[in-house]
């Protein structure tokens, strides 16, 4: 279940049973993803690894195309969500390393040179009262993840200070989540769709 904090309005009017835990920080906690051709990577504020990506195994073939996808692992390599792109140009992310549980689905609502839009959608009861986007421009690695109107989490790259301030690349950026949301494995996962999503199929 994705661990959030609601008001007190907004848990009276949802059925949904949210579990808050106190270890939930109070303040926005940066992640640092690289990306290159050895692969995906977040690391905390230290330099400690927190998730890293794999190849998932194929699919089977659908419609005659074998899916392809990822798998986001934790620091010991193991299997948190699977990721499969589907030919309709929408993802499904599914627990563990297989394809029986489904986590969320997301599907494209605007994608062109500068801009994507992607609606979230969780698995279950639960996630009917849920709702989910993302907006932003993957080639500048800028993106911004809501939760209905609030925002949940940020993308941006990084900047090194100086005489003039100049981006460090497009191979590492910073990922801040801000109070109340302590799912970090669905974020990772969101980012590393946001990342596939301006491929074309």
């Amino acid at each position: 279940m994705t661990n959030l904090i609601l008001s007190s309005e907004e848990r009276e009017s949802s059925e949904v049973v949210v579990e808050a835990h106190q270890g939930i920080p109070q303040i926005p906690i940066d992640l640092f993803v690289k990306k290159n051709r050895k692969g995906v990577r977040f690391s905390d504020a230290f330099g400690n690894l927190i998730f890293k990506v794999a190849d998932a195994p194929s699919l089977l073939p659908v419609l005659d195309h074998a899916l392809r996808g990822r798998v986001l692992l934790d620091s010991s390599g193991n299997p948190l969500v699977t990721i499969f792109r589907f030919p309709d140009g929408s993802w499904k992310g599914f627990k563990g390393d297989g394809c029986e549980e489904l986590f969320f689905k997301v599907e494209q609502k605007l994608n062109s040179f500068n801009k994507i839009e992607l609606s979230v959608t969780l698995a279950g009861e639960n996630g009917a009262n849920l709702n989910f986007a993302m907006r932003g421009c993957v080639f500048w690695r800028t993106c911004t993840i809501y939760q209905d109107k609030f925002i949940v989490a940020q993308t941006n790259l990084m900047y090194k200070l100086g005489f003039r301030k100049h981006f460090v690349g497009r191979s590492k950026f910073r990922v801040t989540v801000f109070p109340g949301f302590s799912d970090y494995n669905f974020l990772a996962s969101l980012v590393l769709v946001f990342l596939d999503g301006r491929k074309q199929l």
